[in-house]
């Protein structure tokens, strides 16, 4: 990859349910392959979700010192690292962190909190990620919406463009928003995002799945390795104006046969913009 060009991937590793899942499906069946996934796939940053605490040491300890885990779980107060996490994973030949912060997805953001109507506290985790070739910062975001209520997407995604705003407003930053939003593209959330600059004007973020929108297909498979042409997708990246999407594509080929995750990973290419 060239030294202008970035790498990105957003990825559901699917929390660790112990007994209700098939064995074959189960966390120590697929920690080698997630952790296989992410080293071959050259991405400088990867966004997961439903990382729990187990599942967040087993990455960290496969991934070694190569990478960074950061991050904070959705329950963080005395036990910074309860429950599941959305964290920023970032190589860290390529990059690294000025800024980790995590969020609430709620009328308090900045407390241990929920969504009126959400059924789990929500969070995103927000990077500000100094890129080292490129001597320049860029400002990720990585979140995972709520699962039942459309309602509380909505205020997720608003949550989150207030933050963007008033990150911009103080130090302007080309941004990535990526994560499980449990929503598809005809969704008030997404429709809220590809419209953003209607309600805040300084800022406008592209949808990666632009790119290649005859090959858009269902992002969820439930460890079933089917592809639905015309089928929906869930996991998303936006990117705003500094960046040029280069390529864009849902990895639906398994890892040494089996699949890591009940989601297909969602991957991008970025170049930044002089």
């Amino acid at each position: 990859m060239g030294d202008n060009l970035i790498r990105v991937v957003s990825f559901n590793l699917k929390r660790d349910f112990g007994i209700a899942l098939n064995r074959s499906h189960k966390w120590g069946q697929r920690r080698a392959l997630a952790a296989q996934f992410i080293r071959e796939s050259g991405a400088t940053i990867v966004g997961v979700q439903e990382l729990l605490p187990n599942m967040r040491d087993d990455v960290s300890r496969l991934l070694d010192v190569d990478y960074s885990v950061l991050g904070f779980g959705r329950f963080s107060g005395a036990k910074p690292h309860s429950d599941e996490h959305s964290d920023i994973i970032i190589k860290n030949e390529n990059a690294s962190v000025r800024l980790i912060k995590t969020f609430w997805l709620s009328k308090s953001p900045e407390r241990l909190s929920r969504a009126y109507f959400a059924v789990f506290p929500r969070i995103c985790t927000v990077a500000e990620v100094y890129l080292t070739k490129l001597n320049r910062s860029i400002r990720v975001f990585n979140t995972h919406l709520d699962h039942i209520c459309g309602i509380a997407r909505t205020l997720g995604i608003r949550v989150i463009l207030d933050y963007m705003r008033s990150f911009n407003e103080e130090r302007p930053m080309p941004t990535i928003l990526m994560g499980d939003f449990n929503a598809k593209p005809t969704s008030r959330p997404v429709r809220l995002l590809r419209g953003c600059s209607e309600e805040y004007p300084q800022l406008h973020l592209t949808d990666v799945y632009t790119r290649f929108p005859a090959h858009v297909n269902n992002t969820l498979h439930n460890f079933s390795g089917r592809v639905r042409p015309g089928a929906q997708p869930i996991d998303y990246i936006f990117v705003s104006d500094e960046f040029e999407i280069v390529e864009a594509h849902i990895i639906t080929d398994p890892v040494d046969g089996h699949y890591p995750s009940d989601h297909y990973p969602l991957e991008a290419t970025l170049m930044l913009k002089s």
